[in-house]
Order: C-alpha cells, then sequence, then structure tokens
C-alpha cells in the first residue's frame, strides 16, 4: 500500500501541477493561482493514510494541517521576495525558511487543535497577503505565448510528481501530527511557482504567489470536511465530500477576488 501510495502522488500530483501550470500560462495569473491550489498532495496523503492507517489515525492527522500550511505560506513569501536574485537562490531561501518554521513548529511549539490553529493561520495568511501586496511589485505581466509540447509538459509532471512523492515518503514515519504538518510541505506551491518562474518570468509568478497565498486557505477547509466526514462517511466518501467542498470555496474565492481587482 505504501508504494501504491507514493506512485499514486507521484502520478496524480504530476499530471495536476503541469495541467494547471498550463492552465495558468494560458489563462492568467488568477486562474493558475486558484486551480493549482485545489488539493491533492493532502487528498492523496489522507485517503491512504485512512485506508493503512485507520480511520481515527487521519483524523488526527487533521490537527497538523493549518500550522502546515501557514509553514508554507512563509515559503511562499520567502520565495516571491528572494525573486530578484534568480528562481533557484529564491528556491533555495524559501526552504531553508521552510525547514526553520517546521522545526520551530513540531519541535519546539506544543500541538495545538484544529480550530486554534486555524485560526491563527487565517490570521496570518491574511497579514501575510497584506505584506507582499504592499511590498512586492503589483503589476500583473502580461502571459508569454505558449506553444503545447508533450516533452515539455512531461518534464513538468516528472519533476512536480518527484516533489510530492518524496514529501508523501518522509511523512511515512512521524506521528499524527508531525505527519499532518509534513504532509503539507510545499511540493505543489514549490513544484508550481519555480515552472512559473523559468516560463513566464519572476513577475509573473510573484503575481500568482499572491494569488497561492488565498488560496492555500481551501486546504484547511478539505482537513475540516475531511476530519468531519471520515468517521460519518468513510475515506471514500469523505473524500469526495471534502474535495467538492474545497471546489466550492475555491470557486466563490475566484468571484471574490475578481471582484476585489
Amino acid at each position: 500500500m505504501l508504494f501504491t501510495r507514493i506512485a499514486l502522488s507521484f502520478v496524480v500530483a504530476g499530471l495536476w501541477i503541469s495541467a494547471a501550470t498550463l492552465a495558468g500560462e494560458r489563462l492568467g495569473v488568477r486562474r493558475a493561482g486558484l486551480i493549482t491550489n485545489l488539493p491533492s498532495n493532502i487528498l492523496i496523503s489522507l485517503l491512504f493514510v485512512a485506508l493503512t492507517k485507520g480511520t481515527d489515525f487521519a483524523v488526527n492527522l487533521t490537527a497538523g494541517v493549518p500550522m502546515g500550511m501557514l509553514i508554507d505560506t512563509i515559503f511562499l513569501v520567502v520565495f516571491m521576495a528572494a525573486l530578484r536574485y534568480g528562481t533557484w537562490p529564491a528556491l533555495g531561501a524559501a526552504l531553508a525558511a521552510w525547514i526553520l518554521s517546521a522545526a520551530l513548529v513540531v519541535g519546539i511549539l506544543p500541538p495545538l487543535g484544529f480550530w486554534t490553529a486555524s485560526a491563527i493561520y487565517v490570521v496570518f495568511a491574511l497579514l501575510l497577503f497584506r505584506l507582499v501586496t504592499a511590498i512586492l511589485p503589483s503589476k500583473t505581466p502580461e502571459k508569454k505565448p505558449v506553444t503545447f509540447s508533450w516533452k515539455v509538459l512531461s518534464i513538468r509532471a516528472f519533476f512536480a510528481g518527484s516533489v510530492v512523492a518524496g514529501a508523501v515518503s518522509l511523512a511515512q514515519v512521524a506521528p499524527p501530527y508531525m505527519t499532518g504538518v509534513l504532509a503539507t510541505f510545499p511540493a505543489v506551491l514549490s513544484s508550481t511557482i519555480v515552472i512559473l518562474s523559468l516560463s513566464q518570468g519572476p513577475d509573473f509568478a510573484r503575481a500568482t504567489g499572491r494569488i497561492l497565498v488565498l488560496s492555500s486557505t481551501n486546504i484547511v477547509v478539505y482537513a475540516a470536511v475531511a476530519g468531519l466526514f471520515f468517521p460519518i462517511a468513510g475515506p471514500w466518501l469523505g473524500t469526495l465530500a471534502a474535495f467538492a467542498a474545497a471546489f466550492l470555496y475555491i470557486f466563490l474565492l475566484g468571484k471574490l477576488i475578481q471582484r476585489l481587482r
């Protein structure tokens, strides 16, 4: 089951992220920021944890998701701020920030309840969104022409799938709360933002990143609904209900962002 879970995470995340980044290049930064953050890694992680370790373990895992997403938001903001030095230095700085933040949350701070952690995360996400909006360049660049290529799509899928599969593998050796934090490793965010930075340029990546800061909150929505429905409906129907809730949330968030622009 473990090999199956890792293999599925590689395939699903690779296809999802390569398709989402291609859609973002064709449709613009707002849609890229919204589509990319629909649940992929967390969906696979929670479903297979429930199937292999039981529903209770999966529900307990969700308590670590909000703090994990807070760490991911810090990762994203550091990446955007450091992009002036190049894509790969920015990725290195962002990963260092993630490691330090994760060490603080997992090793020093006591585990928090889901709703307390969610409230803290939402407050920090809004503050960080305001920060990047005020400090970083706000002009949205025109997207460059994109020619469809199976070769490029395959390379993106392999890169993204490898990152996510590695994160899923790492999460297997941890207890529930720590697994919840590690399961939100910014595999999707990092592969998406790197691909867009290299293909469309830093300004396009920053503009997408601002939307990602807000749309990342849908992962907490997914975890909340999964935690409620897994014990009632089982992991398969619970996954369907949680994804439907996350999809509806992203749809409504997109409408709100469109009104605010």
